[in-house]
Protein backbone atom coordinates (compact mmCIF):
# COMPACT_ATOMS: atom_id res chain seq x y z
CA UNK A 1 0.00 0.00 0.00
CA UNK A 2 2.80 1.99 1.19
CA UNK A 3 4.64 1.52 -2.64
CA UNK A 4 0.93 2.51 -4.44
CA UNK A 5 0.59 6.24 -2.81
CA UNK A 6 4.55 6.97 -3.03
CA UNK A 7 4.25 6.00 -6.89
CA UNK A 8 1.14 8.59 -6.76
CA UNK A 9 2.90 11.24 -5.25
CA UNK A 10 5.50 11.21 -7.45
CA UNK A 11 3.51 10.53 -10.50
CA UNK A 12 1.66 13.85 -8.91
CA UNK A 13 4.45 16.31 -8.49
CA UNK A 14 6.15 15.34 -12.01
CA UNK A 15 2.44 16.95 -13.53
CA UNK A 16 2.88 19.92 -11.37
CA UNK A 17 6.28 20.41 -12.37
CA UNK A 18 5.04 20.13 -16.07
CA UNK A 19 2.24 22.74 -15.60
CA UNK A 20 4.40 25.23 -13.91
CA UNK A 21 7.06 25.05 -16.65
CA UNK A 22 4.27 25.04 -19.17
CA UNK A 23 2.99 28.40 -17.48
CA UNK A 24 6.77 30.40 -17.50
CA UNK A 25 6.78 33.15 -19.87
CA UNK A 26 9.89 35.33 -21.20
CA UNK A 27 8.35 38.83 -21.59
CA UNK A 28 10.10 40.59 -24.15
CA UNK A 29 10.89 44.45 -23.36
CA UNK A 30 8.55 46.92 -24.96
CA UNK A 31 9.54 48.05 -28.20
CA UNK A 32 11.29 51.72 -28.26
CA UNK A 33 9.75 54.48 -30.08
CA UNK A 34 10.14 54.38 -33.83
CA UNK A 35 9.46 57.34 -36.20
CA UNK A 36 5.54 58.38 -36.30
CA UNK A 37 3.84 57.69 -39.46
CA UNK A 38 4.51 61.54 -40.48
CA UNK A 39 6.65 62.34 -43.46
CA UNK A 40 8.76 65.46 -43.81
CA UNK A 41 7.71 67.65 -46.77
CA UNK A 42 10.94 70.41 -46.86
CA UNK A 43 14.13 70.04 -45.52
CA UNK A 44 16.10 72.48 -42.64
CA UNK A 45 17.83 74.51 -45.30
CA UNK A 46 14.67 75.07 -47.58
CA UNK A 47 13.12 76.55 -43.80
CA UNK A 48 16.14 78.24 -43.06
CA UNK A 49 15.88 80.06 -46.69
CA UNK A 50 12.92 81.56 -45.71
CA UNK A 51 14.65 84.15 -43.29
CA UNK A 52 17.04 86.21 -45.52
CA UNK A 53 16.65 89.56 -43.20
CA UNK A 54 18.83 89.77 -39.77
CA UNK A 55 16.18 90.35 -37.31
CA UNK A 56 13.30 89.64 -39.01
CA UNK A 57 10.26 87.40 -37.79
CA UNK A 58 9.04 85.02 -40.78
CA UNK A 59 5.89 83.12 -39.16
CA UNK A 60 5.42 79.83 -41.27
CA UNK A 61 1.80 79.61 -42.48
CA UNK A 62 1.55 76.33 -44.39
CA UNK A 63 1.83 73.11 -43.57
CA UNK A 64 5.52 72.46 -43.99
CA UNK A 65 7.18 69.83 -41.92
CA UNK A 66 10.71 69.28 -40.91
CA UNK A 67 12.48 66.37 -39.61
CA UNK A 68 15.70 66.31 -37.85
CA UNK A 69 17.98 63.99 -35.17
CA UNK A 70 19.05 66.40 -31.92
CA UNK A 71 22.79 66.82 -31.67
CA UNK A 72 22.50 68.57 -28.48
CA UNK A 73 20.28 68.72 -25.83
CA UNK A 74 19.95 70.61 -22.18
CA UNK A 75 21.81 67.62 -20.32
CA UNK A 76 25.11 69.44 -19.26
CA UNK A 77 22.95 72.78 -18.16
CA UNK A 78 24.90 74.29 -21.31
CA UNK A 79 22.03 74.92 -23.21
CA UNK A 80 18.83 76.60 -21.99
CA UNK A 81 15.11 75.26 -23.23
CA UNK A 82 17.08 74.64 -26.50
CA UNK A 83 17.83 71.89 -28.69
CA UNK A 84 19.71 71.53 -31.66
CA UNK A 85 18.43 69.55 -34.69
CA UNK A 86 20.49 68.53 -38.37
CA UNK A 87 18.99 66.62 -41.24
CA UNK A 88 21.60 65.93 -44.31
CA UNK A 89 21.09 69.56 -44.97
CA UNK A 90 21.81 71.72 -41.82
CA UNK A 91 21.22 72.42 -38.57
CA UNK A 92 18.72 74.76 -36.53
CA UNK A 93 18.04 75.73 -32.98
CA UNK A 94 14.85 74.78 -31.52
CA UNK A 95 13.66 77.11 -28.89
CA UNK A 96 10.84 74.92 -26.37
CA UNK A 97 9.89 76.33 -23.07
CA UNK A 98 10.31 73.59 -20.38
CA UNK A 99 12.99 72.11 -18.83
CA UNK A 100 14.80 69.00 -18.67
CA UNK A 101 14.04 68.36 -22.35
CA UNK A 102 17.05 65.68 -22.69
CA UNK A 103 14.53 63.44 -21.36
CA UNK A 104 12.49 63.27 -23.67
CA UNK A 105 14.26 64.38 -26.44
CA UNK A 106 18.07 63.54 -26.05
CA UNK A 107 21.03 63.10 -28.20
CA UNK A 108 20.34 60.93 -31.33
CA UNK A 109 16.80 60.91 -31.04
CA UNK A 110 15.05 62.07 -34.62
CA UNK A 111 11.91 64.60 -34.10
CA UNK A 112 9.31 66.01 -36.22
CA UNK A 113 8.31 69.29 -36.39
CA UNK A 114 4.87 70.54 -37.85
CA UNK A 115 5.90 74.60 -38.58
CA UNK A 116 3.02 75.75 -39.38
CA UNK A 117 2.21 78.57 -36.58
CA UNK A 118 5.53 78.74 -35.52
CA UNK A 119 8.25 81.49 -36.67
CA UNK A 120 11.80 81.37 -37.67
CA UNK A 121 14.24 83.89 -36.94
CA UNK A 122 17.82 84.97 -35.30
CA UNK A 123 19.46 86.07 -32.79
CA UNK A 124 22.73 88.07 -34.23
CA UNK A 125 23.05 85.44 -37.15
CA UNK A 126 22.39 82.27 -35.91
CA UNK A 127 18.68 80.71 -36.44
CA UNK A 128 16.17 80.06 -34.10
CA UNK A 129 12.68 78.36 -34.57
CA UNK A 130 10.32 79.20 -31.68
CA UNK A 131 7.29 81.36 -31.70
CA UNK A 132 6.51 84.91 -31.72
CA UNK A 133 5.35 87.24 -28.88
CA UNK A 134 5.76 90.59 -27.78
CA UNK A 135 8.13 91.60 -24.51
CA UNK A 136 8.11 95.07 -23.71
CA UNK A 137 6.03 96.35 -26.66
CA UNK A 138 9.11 94.74 -28.70
CA UNK A 139 8.21 91.46 -30.88
CA UNK A 140 10.59 88.48 -29.81
CA UNK A 141 10.98 84.75 -30.43
CA UNK A 142 10.31 82.73 -27.38
CA UNK A 143 10.18 78.83 -26.86
CA UNK A 144 7.27 77.03 -27.40
CA UNK A 145 5.23 77.16 -24.62
CA UNK A 146 5.41 73.72 -22.46
CA UNK A 147 1.90 72.79 -23.36
CA UNK A 148 1.89 72.93 -27.00
CA UNK A 149 5.30 71.09 -27.60
CA UNK A 150 3.53 67.85 -28.48
CA UNK A 151 1.24 70.12 -30.69
CA UNK A 152 4.71 71.27 -32.96
CA UNK A 153 7.21 68.28 -32.00
CA UNK A 154 6.43 64.61 -32.23
CA UNK A 155 9.29 62.17 -31.27
CA UNK A 156 10.27 59.47 -32.96
CA UNK A 157 12.93 57.14 -32.90
CA UNK A 158 15.96 57.19 -30.55
CA UNK A 159 19.95 56.48 -30.91
CA UNK A 160 20.45 57.55 -33.97
CA UNK A 161 24.11 57.96 -35.35
CA UNK A 162 25.31 61.68 -34.39
CA UNK A 163 28.81 62.31 -36.68
CA UNK A 164 29.90 65.54 -36.41
CA UNK A 165 31.29 67.49 -39.61
CA UNK A 166 35.06 67.80 -39.42
CA UNK A 167 35.77 71.05 -40.32
CA UNK A 168 38.54 73.51 -40.88
CA UNK A 169 37.85 77.05 -39.76
CA UNK A 170 38.09 78.83 -42.96
CA UNK A 171 35.17 76.56 -43.86
CA UNK A 172 33.09 78.48 -41.49
CA UNK A 173 31.68 81.59 -42.16
CA UNK A 174 29.16 84.38 -40.05
CA UNK A 175 26.11 84.33 -43.25
CA UNK A 176 22.79 82.92 -41.83
CA UNK A 177 22.55 80.44 -44.57
CA UNK A 178 26.01 79.15 -43.50
CA UNK A 179 25.66 75.30 -44.32
CA UNK A 180 27.97 74.71 -40.49
CA UNK A 181 25.28 76.99 -38.55
CA UNK A 182 23.70 75.09 -36.08
CA UNK A 183 25.48 71.56 -36.82
CA UNK A 184 27.64 69.54 -34.80
CA UNK A 185 31.24 70.30 -35.92
CA UNK A 186 34.58 68.88 -35.21
CA UNK A 187 37.64 71.20 -34.85
CA UNK A 188 41.13 69.65 -35.01
CA UNK A 189 45.05 70.65 -33.46
CA UNK A 190 43.46 73.33 -31.07
CA UNK A 191 44.31 74.02 -27.44
CA UNK A 192 42.83 77.02 -25.17
CA UNK A 193 44.85 79.75 -25.11
CA UNK A 194 44.92 80.38 -20.99
CA UNK A 195 45.25 76.86 -19.31
CA UNK A 196 44.58 78.79 -15.77
CA UNK A 197 41.15 79.18 -15.85
CA UNK A 198 38.02 77.61 -15.44
CA UNK A 199 35.16 76.68 -18.28
CA UNK A 200 32.90 79.27 -17.02
CA UNK A 201 31.71 81.84 -14.31
CA UNK A 202 32.03 80.43 -10.55
CA UNK A 203 31.18 83.16 -8.75
CA UNK A 204 28.02 84.69 -7.71
CA UNK A 205 27.44 87.04 -10.71
CA UNK A 206 27.20 83.81 -12.72
CA UNK A 207 28.28 85.18 -16.13
CA UNK A 208 28.72 83.38 -19.22
CA UNK A 209 32.59 83.33 -20.22
CA UNK A 210 33.85 83.49 -23.76
CA UNK A 211 37.24 81.67 -24.10
CA UNK A 212 39.66 81.33 -27.12
CA UNK A 213 41.16 78.07 -28.82
CA UNK A 214 44.05 78.50 -31.61
CA UNK A 215 45.44 76.27 -33.49
CA UNK A 216 49.05 76.19 -34.62
CA UNK A 217 48.60 78.29 -37.68
CA UNK A 218 47.46 80.82 -35.33
CA UNK A 219 44.28 80.81 -36.66
CA UNK A 220 41.39 81.34 -33.23
CA UNK A 221 37.32 81.37 -32.39
CA UNK A 222 35.57 81.34 -29.18
CA UNK A 223 34.00 78.76 -26.98
CA UNK A 224 30.74 80.44 -24.97
CA UNK A 225 29.79 78.20 -21.91
CA UNK A 226 27.09 79.30 -19.44
CA UNK A 227 28.22 79.29 -15.89
CA UNK A 228 25.32 76.65 -14.95
CA UNK A 229 26.80 74.37 -17.13
CA UNK A 230 27.37 71.70 -14.90
CA UNK A 231 31.46 71.41 -16.12
CA UNK A 232 31.63 75.52 -15.18
CA UNK A 233 33.86 75.27 -12.32
CA UNK A 234 36.15 72.33 -14.11
CA UNK A 235 39.67 73.61 -15.39
CA UNK A 236 39.92 73.58 -18.68
CA UNK A 237 41.63 70.57 -20.98
CA UNK A 238 45.30 71.50 -20.70
CA UNK A 239 46.22 69.74 -24.30
CA UNK A 240 45.82 70.07 -27.79
CA UNK A 241 43.39 68.27 -29.72
CA UNK A 242 39.97 68.01 -31.37
CA UNK A 243 36.77 69.77 -29.77
CA UNK A 244 33.09 68.79 -30.90
CA UNK A 245 30.72 71.60 -30.46
CA UNK A 246 27.44 73.31 -32.01
CA UNK A 247 28.96 75.94 -34.42
CA UNK A 248 26.90 79.57 -34.17
CA UNK A 249 27.74 82.85 -34.49
CA UNK A 250 27.23 86.64 -32.76
CA UNK A 251 27.39 89.20 -35.70
CA UNK A 252 30.19 88.23 -37.28
CA UNK A 253 32.17 86.20 -34.65
CA UNK A 254 32.25 82.80 -34.89
CA UNK A 255 31.41 80.55 -31.61
CA UNK A 256 31.11 77.26 -30.23
CA UNK A 257 28.60 75.80 -27.80
CA UNK A 258 30.00 72.88 -26.15
CA UNK A 259 27.46 70.00 -25.39
CA UNK A 260 29.34 68.66 -22.38
CA UNK A 261 33.45 68.72 -21.68
CA UNK A 262 33.71 65.41 -23.10
CA UNK A 263 33.42 67.20 -26.03
CA UNK A 264 36.86 68.89 -25.86
CA UNK A 265 39.42 66.04 -26.42
CA UNK A 266 42.23 67.86 -25.71
CA UNK A 267 44.57 64.71 -24.94
CA UNK A 268 47.71 65.82 -27.11
CA UNK A 269 50.73 67.42 -25.91
CA UNK A 270 50.00 71.17 -25.78
CA UNK A 271 52.86 72.47 -27.82
CA UNK A 272 52.72 73.11 -30.96
CA UNK A 273 55.31 70.54 -33.34
CA UNK A 274 58.59 73.06 -34.18
CA UNK A 275 59.18 74.17 -37.45
CA UNK A 276 61.92 72.16 -39.53
CA UNK A 277 64.78 73.43 -37.48
CA UNK A 278 63.83 75.37 -34.77
CA UNK A 279 64.79 74.28 -31.30
CA UNK A 280 62.68 76.62 -29.52
CA UNK A 281 59.86 78.25 -29.52
CA UNK A 282 57.93 80.43 -27.24
CA UNK A 283 55.33 83.07 -28.16
CA UNK A 284 53.58 83.14 -24.92
CA UNK A 285 49.93 82.84 -25.83
CA UNK A 286 49.20 80.02 -23.08
CA UNK A 287 49.74 82.18 -20.47
CA UNK A 288 47.14 82.79 -17.63
CA UNK A 289 45.60 85.62 -16.41
CA UNK A 290 47.05 89.28 -16.63
CA UNK A 291 48.93 89.99 -13.81
CA UNK A 292 49.88 86.52 -12.56
CA UNK A 293 52.29 84.29 -12.25
CA UNK A 294 54.37 83.33 -15.19
CA UNK A 295 53.98 79.91 -15.46
CA UNK A 296 54.89 77.60 -18.76
CA UNK A 297 56.00 74.27 -19.27
CA UNK A 298 59.22 73.27 -19.12
CA UNK A 299 60.56 76.75 -18.03
CA UNK A 300 62.02 77.58 -14.86
CA UNK A 301 60.39 81.18 -13.01
CA UNK A 302 62.79 81.50 -10.21
CA UNK A 303 62.80 84.63 -7.24
CA UNK A 304 66.46 84.03 -6.09
CA UNK A 305 66.40 87.00 -4.48
CA UNK A 306 63.62 89.41 -3.38
CA UNK A 307 60.99 86.45 -4.24
CA UNK A 308 59.80 87.96 -7.24
CA UNK A 309 59.26 86.15 -10.23
CA UNK A 310 57.94 87.11 -14.04
CA UNK A 311 54.67 87.63 -14.32
CA UNK A 312 52.23 87.51 -17.33
CA UNK A 313 51.64 90.45 -19.19
CA UNK A 314 48.43 91.00 -21.79
CA UNK A 315 47.95 94.20 -23.77
CA UNK A 316 44.92 93.75 -26.31
CA UNK A 317 46.18 90.96 -28.50
CA UNK A 318 49.77 91.06 -27.22
CA UNK A 319 50.72 88.05 -24.11
CA UNK A 320 54.32 87.89 -22.85
CA UNK A 321 56.22 87.55 -19.71
CA UNK A 322 57.12 91.04 -17.65
CA UNK A 323 59.47 91.38 -14.71
CA UNK A 324 60.02 94.62 -12.42
CA UNK A 325 60.60 94.78 -8.74
CA UNK A 326 57.67 97.69 -9.02
CA UNK A 327 55.75 97.71 -5.73
CA UNK A 328 57.50 95.15 -4.23
CA UNK A 329 59.06 95.62 -1.53
CA UNK A 330 62.02 93.88 -1.74
CA UNK A 331 65.00 96.17 -1.73
CA UNK A 332 67.20 93.63 -3.46
CA UNK A 333 65.77 91.71 -6.06
CA UNK A 334 67.50 88.81 -8.33
CA UNK A 335 64.82 87.13 -10.74
CA UNK A 336 65.31 84.38 -13.78
CA UNK A 337 63.32 83.01 -16.11
CA UNK A 338 65.62 79.90 -17.61
CA UNK A 339 64.64 78.00 -20.54
CA UNK A 340 63.91 73.96 -20.99
CA UNK A 341 67.47 72.04 -22.10
CA UNK A 342 68.06 72.95 -25.63
CA UNK A 343 70.10 70.53 -27.74
CA UNK A 344 72.66 71.37 -30.18
CA UNK A 345 73.91 68.62 -31.38
CA UNK A 346 73.76 68.77 -34.87
CA UNK A 347 72.78 72.59 -35.07
CA UNK A 348 75.13 74.10 -37.95
CA UNK A 349 74.79 77.83 -37.19
CA UNK A 350 72.68 78.01 -33.85
CA UNK A 351 70.78 81.02 -33.33
CA UNK A 352 69.14 82.92 -30.63
CA UNK A 353 66.19 85.64 -31.37
CA UNK A 354 64.14 87.48 -29.11
CA UNK A 355 61.41 90.48 -28.70
CA UNK A 356 61.52 92.55 -25.72
CA UNK A 357 60.12 96.22 -24.80
CA UNK A 358 60.80 98.21 -21.34
CA UNK A 359 58.94 100.80 -19.26
CA UNK A 360 58.45 103.08 -16.55
CA UNK A 361 62.52 103.92 -16.07
CA UNK A 362 63.45 104.07 -12.40
CA UNK A 363 67.00 103.70 -11.33
CA UNK A 364 69.76 101.31 -12.52
CA UNK A 365 68.34 98.10 -13.33
CA UNK A 366 69.90 95.40 -15.08
CA UNK A 367 68.26 92.87 -17.63
CA UNK A 368 70.58 90.47 -19.42
CA UNK A 369 70.24 87.34 -21.11
CA UNK A 370 72.59 84.65 -20.01
CA UNK A 371 73.54 81.41 -21.57
CA UNK A 372 74.54 78.12 -19.38
CA UNK A 373 76.02 74.67 -19.89
CA UNK A 374 75.72 73.30 -16.53
CA UNK A 375 72.64 74.90 -14.90
CA UNK A 376 70.98 71.85 -12.64
CA UNK A 377 67.57 72.87 -12.66
CA UNK A 378 67.88 74.15 -8.92
CA UNK A 379 66.40 77.36 -7.82
CA UNK A 380 69.43 78.46 -7.11
CA UNK A 381 70.75 79.06 -10.71
CA UNK A 382 73.38 81.88 -9.33
CA UNK A 383 75.72 78.89 -8.51
CA UNK A 384 76.03 77.34 -12.34
CA UNK A 385 78.22 79.43 -14.61
CA UNK A 386 75.64 81.59 -17.03
CA UNK A 387 77.83 83.80 -19.80
CA UNK A 388 76.22 86.79 -21.25
CA UNK A 389 74.89 87.35 -24.84
CA UNK A 390 74.80 90.49 -26.60
CA UNK A 391 71.72 91.43 -27.16
CA UNK A 392 69.78 94.31 -28.40
CA UNK A 393 67.77 95.66 -25.52
CA UNK A 394 65.24 98.11 -25.52
CA UNK A 395 65.24 101.86 -23.86
CA UNK A 396 62.73 102.77 -21.39
CA UNK A 397 61.21 105.75 -21.25
CA UNK A 398 60.48 107.79 -17.97
CA UNK A 399 56.75 107.55 -18.35
CA UNK A 400 55.15 104.27 -20.38
CA UNK A 401 56.40 101.53 -22.65
CA UNK A 402 58.86 101.42 -25.46
CA UNK A 403 57.53 99.27 -28.27
CA UNK A 404 58.82 96.06 -29.15
CA UNK A 405 62.23 95.75 -30.40
CA UNK A 406 64.20 92.66 -31.56
CA UNK A 407 66.99 91.38 -29.73
CA UNK A 408 68.78 91.23 -32.92
CA UNK A 409 70.40 87.80 -34.38
CA UNK A 410 72.37 86.01 -31.38
CA UNK A 411 74.97 83.56 -32.85
CA UNK A 412 74.97 80.55 -31.04
CA UNK A 413 77.86 78.74 -32.79
CA UNK A 414 80.41 78.62 -29.86
CA UNK A 415 77.98 75.93 -28.21
CA UNK A 416 77.34 73.72 -30.82
CA UNK A 417 76.87 69.68 -29.88
CA UNK A 418 76.44 71.09 -26.01
CA UNK A 419 72.70 70.90 -24.12
CA UNK A 420 72.61 74.59 -22.97
CA UNK A 421 69.86 76.91 -21.52
CA UNK A 422 68.87 80.38 -21.88
CA UNK A 423 68.43 82.74 -19.15
CA UNK A 424 66.58 86.69 -18.67
CA UNK A 425 68.13 87.90 -15.39
CA UNK A 426 66.89 90.81 -13.79
CA UNK A 427 68.27 92.52 -11.04
CA UNK A 428 66.54 95.62 -8.99
CA UNK A 429 65.03 96.59 -6.16
CA UNK A 430 62.31 98.53 -4.68
CA UNK A 431 62.59 101.22 -4.16
CA UNK A 432 64.49 103.22 -6.91
CA UNK A 433 65.33 100.40 -9.13
CA UNK A 434 62.14 99.47 -10.49
CA UNK A 435 62.52 99.76 -14.42
CA UNK A 436 59.89 97.25 -16.38
CA UNK A 437 61.35 94.72 -18.87
CA UNK A 438 59.18 92.33 -20.84
CA UNK A 439 59.99 89.50 -23.83
CA UNK A 440 58.51 88.12 -26.08
CA UNK A 441 58.68 85.48 -29.26
CA UNK A 442 62.15 83.97 -28.09
CA UNK A 443 63.25 81.40 -30.86
CA UNK A 444 66.37 78.94 -30.83
CA UNK A 445 67.22 77.99 -34.38
CA UNK A 446 69.23 75.13 -35.83
CA UNK A 447 70.38 76.69 -39.11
Amino acid sequence: MNKILRLLTAIIMVASIGTFSACKRTFDSPPGPVDPGIVANTTIQALKAMHTSSGAYNTITTDIIISGVVVADDKSGNLYKQLFIEDATGGLQIMLDANSLYGSYPVGRKIFIRANGLTISDYNGTMMLGVKATVAGLPSLEGIPAGLISKYVIGGSLNNPVVPHVVTLSQLTTGMQDRYLGTLIQLDDYAFTDLSTTYSDTSAYKSTVNLTIKNCASQSITVRTSAYANFAAKKVAQGRGSILAIYTTFGTTKQLILRDETDVMFTNTYACPLPPGTLLLEDFEAIGANNAALVLPGWKNIGEVGNVSYQNAIFGPVKCAKISAFNTGASTVTSWLISPAINLTGATAPKLTFMNAAGYLDGVTNFRVMISTNYNGSNTPSTSTWTQLPATLATAPLSGYSAFISSGTINLSAYIGQTVYISFKYEGGDPGKTTTYEIDDVKVTAL
